[in-house]
């Protein structure tokens, strides 16, 4: 390179190519800043007051100090700083409309005349956001010293009259609009916590008509909810872990559906559902006994999906049935979806879906960390509420499957992809491997990912304590390893080990 091109390139080097830009692109970047971090940008002479055009506003009380799980510590002077930047925001911003506005505040348990203050400034801020045709508005009010749903009980009536609104998150607070429900252009509702009763929640759904997505987790208020819209379509509801009560649901027109609690709820009208989900959180004596043709019944609602996800616990009520030889017919599923530990007691549950399954074409494993069923942090037995009745059968967990291939039919017609994920070299794990590879004789396709997942899916409620034990576990576990020689080896044997469908190609991730 001559030194004529050495100049041009160290000249080329030291343009500042984001001053460049049009403000308008400017402005589109900082609105993917934490709104704190975009006002600051006032103190760059390139972008002066850009941020007044900015399209997403988030404020957080996460960040101005940490939050945890149970609790945050918020103190006055970090309140205070966070209220006078969502004041100054909301008098200087100028652009004609914002996309998102999300509003995360704890909202205090102080005294009467303090609440109605912050409660009048908090609906004047939402009222900013509706005037600027937001179209995400997210408002999540925790209050500190209070435990359930008392976070924010005066709601304004506004939200529920914002035709440009097409996705609404709301978290503890209380909905009780007094004026006719009209969000026209609403796509996606999510309630978190919120304590709604059964007319408000069929006026908000028949005054949605393109509501498509509808999120429910832990509200009250409400026994019976039936989704008569043709437009809603996936729905996902996780009851109350402290009410007992039970939930009656019909969806004649949902195709996707999560439930959580299943044990608790009453499904009618599943006909439409092609892809389900559902986890068992309460006692698992539910599974047998006098309740067995109740949850027996359940599950055969679900037999016309062709995708279907079960996740630790509910795996076990499978188990259950396995051990006891209770019958179970067989179902439709082309999809088998677990989200599971893969423990000896897990290993019934398993062989049962599989068993099953006769038409499935494809199963999904996502690994999760743990070596117990559930256990209480500290207790001396290794079993978790009424999973005493593990204790009563022999599991041989390292020969379990070599045990079931004389017996074992499915799933050799129709599976054709196996993927595990967050794969782990354990005993358990490496045997099912070896005994799906044996027994597919259709198989394309094993995708053996090692990649650890970025959370587990919160599919149990759990105590602080045993939240502390789980998070402690789920962190070796994100943060083990499989040692390149132990891998080498591993790979090396499984692409030997002999399989039933010569076809079938063996994929490391």
């Amino acid at each position: 390179m001559s030194i004529g091109d050495a100049k041009k390139v160290a000249l080329s080097e030291q343009i500042d190519r984001i001053s460049s830009l049009p403000d308008q692109l400017l402005a589109h970047i900082l609105s993917f800043l934490p709104t704190k971090d975009a006002v600051k940008t006032v103190l760059v002479r390139r972008f002066g007051n850009l941020w007044t055009a900015i399209h997403n506003l988030d404020f957080d009380v996460c960040l101005y100090q940490e939050c945890r799980e149970f609790s945050y510590e918020f103190g006055p002077e970090n309140e205070e700083r966070l209220i006078d930047l969502i004041r100054h925001v909301v008098i200087l911003h100028e652009s004609s409309d914002i996309h998102r506005f999300r509003l995360k505040f704890e909202f205090n348990v102080w005294s009467t005349s303090e609440q109605l203050k912050l409660a009048t400034e908090i609906d004047t801020w939402i009222h900013f956001a509706l005037r600027k045709k937001v179209k995400v508005l997210e408002l999540d009010f925790k209050a500190r010293g209070r435990f359930g749903h008392k976070g924010y009980d005066k709601f304004p009536n506004v939200v529920f009259t914002g035709d440009a609104l097409t996705e609404l998150n709301l978290v503890y607070c209380r909905v009780e609009p007094q004026e006719h429900i009209q969000l026209r252009s609403l796509k996606s509702l999510s309630l978190n916590c919120v304590l709604i009763s059964e007319e408000t929640m069929t006026e908000i759904i028949s005054g949605s008509p393109a509501l498509e997505n509808l999120f429910i987790y832990g509200c009250v208020g409400f026994h019976k909810l039936n989704f008569t819209s043709v437009n809603l379509k996936n729905v996902v509801i996780e009851l109350f872990r402290y009410d007992s009560s039970r939930l009656e649901v019909s969806c004649p027109f949902v195709t996707s559906l999560n439930i959580s609690d299943l044990e608790r709820m009453h499904l009618n009208n599943l006909s439409s559902v092609v892809d389900a989900a559902v986890n068992f959180n309460g006692y698992l004596n539910c599974a047998h006994g006098e309740y067995f043709h109740g949850v027996k019944m359940l599950f055969q609602q679900f037999c016309g999906a062709e995708a279907f996800t079960l996740f630790t616990r509910s795996i076990l009520v499978f188990t259950i049935w396995e051990l006891v030889k209770s019958s179970f017919p067989s179902m439709n599923w082309r999809r088998l979806v677990l989200k599971t530990m893969l423990t000896k007691w897990h290993l019934p549950g398993i062989a049962s879906l599989l068993r099953n399954s006769p038409h499935l074409e494809m199963l999904d494993i996502h690994m999760r960390p743990g070596t117990k069923p559930f256990c209480y942090v500290g207790s001396p037995t290794p079993f978790f509420r009424d999973d005493w009745w593990l204790k009563e059968y022999e599991i041989d967990g390292e020969n379990f499957w070599d045990f079931q291939l004389s017996s074992f039919d499915c799933p050799r017609s129709h599976l054709r992809t196996i993927r595990i994920h967050s794969f782990k070299i354990e005993p358990c794990a490496v045997k099912l491997v070896h005994f799906l590879l044996r027994k597919a004789y259709v198989l394309e396709k094993l995708v053996i990912d090692t990649n650890r997942e970025s959370y587990p899916d919160k599919e149990n409620q759990f105590t602080s304590e045993q939240w502390t034990e789980f998070s402690r576990e789920y962190k070796q576990w994100r943060e083990s390893s499989i040692e390149s020689e132990q891998w080498t080896e591993f790979s090396r044997e499984l692409l030997c080990f002999p399989r039933a469908s010569p076809q079938a190609v063996i994929l490391f991730l």
